[in-house]
């Protein structure tokens, strides 16, 4: 019997379970062996939980999934920092497979974790890491392999995606929509990982390693949120065909990369802009495929808990490389710089030509570089690049 051990059972852990108990018997069959979540580790043994435990013991000390000795696998989705760390690291340097959802972890040690798994001979599976349901990092390691990819960008925060399409769709002010979206538990109580853009700079860290073979830390990525994006910013770009989104994108030419998470106006035409309320989207370019795009639920229980199912199949069918994916490019980060026209809200005069004026303190701009723009902006302004 092949054991696994699963490490958190919040709301996406007992997703898991409950996926996998219903897809146990067929992967039994196919497989031609006994599979079995046989520990489930929590830090609390009284809370209440909507998912029963079918049979798996219930432990509060990771020593006892260690000591085993017969877990070939663990499903971590503590959402700890720190714990998550700890655990990935024993259970690697213990031959364990890992699947993870900790995007934080991984942004923060996956060139570690990438070599320990390679150096032990076993799998570290995160497609639930980056886009929950959205089936993304095992095309995208596969597409960097077997073809130079030079762009991507996408939609990487469905609670932003959220915000701004409720403001524009509903015309009701940020502060409504977001009290709204904390509501619904697509936000923490203090959404500013969300809305300042941090957790969607996390997810391009990664996808920008995987993607362009070589270390992009999240310092290197330019951040922007939407916390000063406003009713009237929305409505103005709306009537000139424009939608706006949370765009995370990063360009490589010559071994150079820039990299930022920023608001961005994008034509209604756009395909991102077909990414509705929480759901998520990608964009990769290459130089052989042209592009590919994919969709899907950001986040919730059975999204999430399906794509870290779609990694415990493919550990258990080795359907996956066990070597790092991760490239050894030397890669050079230099400033964003993309020239656009920007959407510019500002009680000052403008020092940028001026393409055309919307309204009073409202304007377009002629093309500019955005590092250029931001440098000389005026502190209480908003300017939203223009997606052409």
């Amino acid at each position: 019997m092949i054991k696994i051990a699963l490490a958190g059972y919040g709301t996406v852990g007992q997703g898991v379970m409950d996926l996998f108990q219903k897809r146990r018997e067929e992967i039994q069959r196919r497989l031609g062996e006994e599979v079995d979540i046989c520990y489930v580790l929590v830090r609390d043994r009284e809370r209440e939980r909507d998912v029963g435990l079918y049979g798996a013991e219930l432990i509060c000390d990771a020593k006892e999934i260690f000591n085993d000795g017969e877990v070939e696998i663990l499903i971590e989705v503590t959402g700890d920092i720190s714990l998550g760390y700890a655990l990935i690291k024993e259970a690697l340097e213990k031959r364990i497979h890992v699947i993870t959802a900790n995007k934080s972890v991984l942004s923060l040690h996956l060139e570690e974790l990438s070599a320990l798994a390679e150096e032990y001979g076993v799998y570290l599976l995160y497609e639930a890491s980056v886009g929950g349901g959205m089936p993304l990092i095992k095309p995208l390691q596969e597409l960097s392999v077997h073809g130079e990819i030079r762009a991507l960008r996408g939609l990487l925060s469905g609670s932003c995606n959220y915000i701004l399409t409720k403001m524009q769709k509903e015309q009701t002010s940020y502060e409504d929509v977001l009290e709204k979206a904390k509501a619904l538990g697509y936000l923490e109580a203090d959404p500013i990982d969300d809305v300042g853009g941090f957790d969607a700079r996390r997810k391009l860290r990664i996808l920008t390693t995987l993607a362009f073979r070589g270390k992009v830390d999240e310092k290197d990525i330019v951040l922007e949120g939407i916390t000063g994006i406003e009713l009237r910013d929305i409505s103005c770009l709306s009537h000139m065909g424009y939608a706006v989104r949370l765009v995370a994108q990063a360009f490589k030419e010559n071994q150079c990369i820039q990299a930022a998470v920023h608001p961005l106006a994008l034509p209604h035409s756009d395909f991102l802009i077909s990414m509705d309320g929480p759901e998520n989207g990608v964009e990769v370019f290459g130089d052989h495929f042209i592009s590919f795009g994919f969709r899907g639920f950001g986040a919730g229980r059975y999204p999430t808990a399906h794509a870290m199912l779609s990694d415990l199949e493919d550990v258990f069918f080795s359907l996956r490389r066990k070597e790092s994916p991760l490239g050894v490019e030397g890669l050079r980060i230099i400033p964003y710089q993309k020239k656009a026209r920007f959407y510019i809200r500002s009680a000052v005069p403008l020092e940028f030509g001026v393409d055309q004026q919307l309204e009073e303190n409202v304007w377009i701009t002629t093309p500019v570089a955005y590092n250029v723009l931001k440098a000389a902006l005026p502190r209480e302004a908003v300017a939203i690049a223009l997606g052409e």
